[in-house]
């Protein structure tokens, strides 16, 4: 049986040695750190989404520059496709919002690719890459295997 499919989309923010993440809880208690972003709403493109998720999950303003990944993820309801872009700051700073309560995130902030030694981060090119490469203009579309989640 086929599953409904989803459209998501995601930003990697950079900023001096550091990377903008979310930090969510899961019920088992383990943590897992991400890029924010979310599903596009219907009057939506990629990009707006980002503009808007990052916003609402960070306090932050931002302007989405270059597709960076796509990835295939296979949830318990839905198959979701998200589009990974690196972003610009624009303005503003980050701060812990409430529509970010809402949504079950328990930190915002920049970190250090030192400080997410250990931790689980998403999406895998954040550890698997240079994160100068990443925002290099010659930076070539990865395009993720499939996986399931746990979400």
């Amino acid at each position: 049986m086929s599953k409904p499919h989803r459209i998501a989309a995601a930003g990697l923010t950079f900023k001096d040695d550091a990377v903008l993440l979310v930090r969510y809880r899961e019920s088992t208690g383990e943590t897992y750190l991400v890029g924010p972003g979310g599903a596009l709403e219907d009057e939506e493109n990629v990009v707006q989404a980002i503009i808007r998720e990052t916003k609402e999950e960070t306090g932050l303003t931002v302007q989405p520059k270059m597709v960076v990944a796509i990835e295939d993820l296979i949830c318990s309801c839905f198959k979701m496709s998200k589009v990974w872009m690196t972003c610009e700051v624009a303005y503003g700073h980050i701060s812990n919002t409430e529509e970010a309560k809402k949504e079950g995130i328990i930190e915002v902030g920049w970190f250090t690719r030192e400080q997410l030694a250990g931790e689980v981060v998403f999406p895998p090119t954040l550890m698997q890459h240079d994160w100068a490469q990443i925002q290099a203009d010659g930076w070539t579309v990865e395009c993720l295997p499939s996986q399931k989640t746990r979400f």
